[in-house]
């Protein structure tokens, strides 16, 4: 559960639970990710020692004020992943009767572990919702089919808006 709003089930496809933070930053922020694959070390832009998997799946709720605000939130997240990654692709996708933002990408960095991913954004109540599937280049699943599956386990509860 990330709050009240959102549940979701294990993505399955070799994606195991990696962190799952009921609020971040004493605010209506809620975060969980999964990976698959073996962790292998990795040194940041910023000179730290880190673990990336082959695939990891990010999931990120946000409370806000009111349903504008959250669209407002949810823009500026949109507009921020098109200027750092290459969208190769945009589309509408409908998942468990929740419709979704979705933009395929591939990352063009070098201080970026990932290759490629896929992001979905939707607004529910006064709450953003992301989730985004990056992968390393070896990475051989089918990224949009499984953040597709992800969604369509995902389960909103009107309770918690």
């Amino acid at each position: 559960m990330l709050g009240s709003v959102l549940g979701a089930e294990e993505p399955g496809n070799g994606f195991s639970l990696l962190d799952n933070y009921s609020v971040l930053t004493g605010e209506d922020l809620y975060y969980a990710a999964w990976v698959a694959g073996e962790p292998s070390a990795y040194t940041n832009e910023d000179g730290e020692d880190v673990e990336v998997y082959d695939a990891q799946i990010y999931l990120l709720l946000a409370g806000c004020a009111d349903e504008t605000y959250a669209q407002q939130n949810l823009d500026t997240w949109i507009a921020r992943e098109q200027e750092t990654y290459t969208v190769t692709e945009t589309w509408t996708q409908t998942c468990n009767g929740q419709e979704y933002t979705m933009l395929s990408y591939e990352c063009g960095s070098e201080t970026n572990p990932y290759s490629r991913g896929v992001s979905a954004f939707t607004v529910y109540g006064n709450y953003a919702v992301s989730a985004e599937l990056a992968c390393r280049e070896d990475f051989t699943g089918q990224e949009q089919d499984i953040l597709i599956q992800f969604l369509d386990g995902c389960h909103y509860s009107s309770e918690g808006i």
